[in-house]
């Protein structure tokens, strides 16, 4: 039988295991590792969901790094993006730097883009993004991701960092509400 969980009213499925994030991690890594060989890049982990992501990524960078931290939202409780970006200020110094934005996932494209707005602003030497997931259909706006992990439908996930109503962060795998499997 395939592994259901309930997070308050709603029942997932494991959807993405652990061994597969792990794989795709690595590839990531790997990639930004020959990107910026030479560099120093700044990891800029967009929290909360981003925390397990930014972890398992910076262990499989050989490159001397630094890691800076961002709080930017647009859900609320609920499983459906409010489509208002909310950034805190943040004080992090990145004239000059190459910058990763590092999320969890990149879905409508509105966070991504408000981000690269706002740091664009403090005249980075570079600026790319990379998120364990992306939902390409569920586009609003056009963004760069330069590095993604795994590509998945519009689907609402939870686990790795990504969270039900701010429950379900510490999964180790990736799980999709039970009856969007069956309605696919």
């Amino acid at each position: 039988m395939e592994e259901r969980i309930v997070i308050q009213d709603k029942v997932f499925k494991k959807f993405i295991t652990k061994f597969e994030i792990d794989a795709s991690v690595k590839k990531l890594a790997s990639r930004i590792n020959r990107d910026y060989e030479g560099k120093s890049p700044t990891i800029l982990a967009v929290m909360k969901g981003a925390m397990l992501f930014t972890a398992d990524l910076m262990r499989h960078i050989n490159l001397p790094c630094e890691l800076e931290v961002i709080s930017a939202k647009s859900y609320g409780t609920g499983m459906a993006t409010s489509g208002d970006v909310k950034i805190a200020d943040f004080g992090a110094k990145f004239s000059g730097k190459d910058i990763i934005i590092v999320e969890d996932i990149v879905d409508t494209g509105l966070t991504l883009k408000a981000l690269f707005h706002n740091i664009m602003l403090h005249n980075p030497a570079s600026l790319e993004a990379a998120a364990i997931l992306s939902k390409p259909d569920s586009r609003e706006v056009e963004v760069s991701l330069k590095y993604t992990g795994i590509e998945i439908p519009p689907y609402f996930v939870v686990g790795y960092g990504l969270d039900y109503a701010e429950k379900g962060r510490n999964l180790s795998d990736i799980y999709i509400l039970d009856n969007e499997i069956l309605q696919s």
